[in-house]
């Protein structure tokens, strides 16, 4: 199923994936895939959602906007095209929950490189997410930083005083070595979230390949049971 966000944006939609022969409401997960915002990518596309789908969960893949329509302006996040898509995304998922056969209230989102970059930022900005549109936890995998600009930087920007968005779970996981996102900055992000008081779990994987997030299985069960455990 193909769902458009917006009249006039047909390269902005989502598409939805369903397990088998699952009792509804069933538990949901929104998908941003990386991609350096220059492209929607699809190696942590269809086959996260097949992942997830195999666990139960219904899964939407985001497609937001990206190139010319993806730029950090000096409007900051509240003039950040992807983030009025994700906003726009979540708003639909829960507006329509009974429709798509979801429970509104066991929507993760989860983020990959530049979609980590995204959800972190759409969360923690304050410009777009409120306590109406929570996720119930936020899942960020090898999160593009933001840099070189400090208004875009998850681990520097200003954070939202929103106390519900201040509780909202996070699990961070990265892989040491690599070579497109540094470690480092999952790293930071863990200790920004700990001075934040946002509660949050940080998995460091030995080896992966950036974009391949199933090279390095190991997260994926533990991110499930840490969903588990929120409900």
């Amino acid at each position: 199923m193909k769902i458009y966000l917006y009249e006039d944006r047909k390269d902005v939609y989502i598409r939805a994936y369903y397990p088998e022969n699952a009792k509804r409401p069933m538990p949901a997960v929104l998908i941003c895939p990386g991609g350096g915002y220059f492209i929607v990518g699809t190696t942590e596309g269809r086959p996260v959602s097949d992942k997830f789908t195999d666990a139960g969960y219904a899964a939407f893949l985001l497609n937001y906007s990206v190139g010319d329509n993806a730029v950090f302006g000096k409007g900051g996040f509240g003039e950040f095209g992807p983030a009025r898509d994700l906003s726009a995304a979540m708003a639909l998922l829960r507006e329509n929950a009974d429709e798509y056969g979801i429970d509104r209230e066991r929507i993760a989102l989860i983020g990959f490189s530049a979609g980590g970059h995204l959800c972190a930022s759409w969360a923690f900005s304050g410009a777009y997410a409120n306590s109406e549109l929570l996720p119930m936890g936020l899942i960020l995998s090898y999160p593009m930083g933001g840099e070189p600009d400090r208004d875009f930087d998850i681990t520097r920007m200003p954070y939202t005083d929103d106390p519900a968005l201040r509780r909202l779970p996070v699990f961070v996981w990265h892989a040491m070595d690599d070579n497109i996102v540094p470690f480092e900055v999952s790293e930071r992000l863990a200790a920004r979230l700990a001075e934040e008081g946002i509660p949050y779990n940080f998995l460091p994987c030995g080896h992966g390949i950036h974009a391949r997030p199933f090279f390095h299985p190991e997260w994926f069960q533990k991110a499930l049971d840490w969903l588990a455990a929120l409900r």
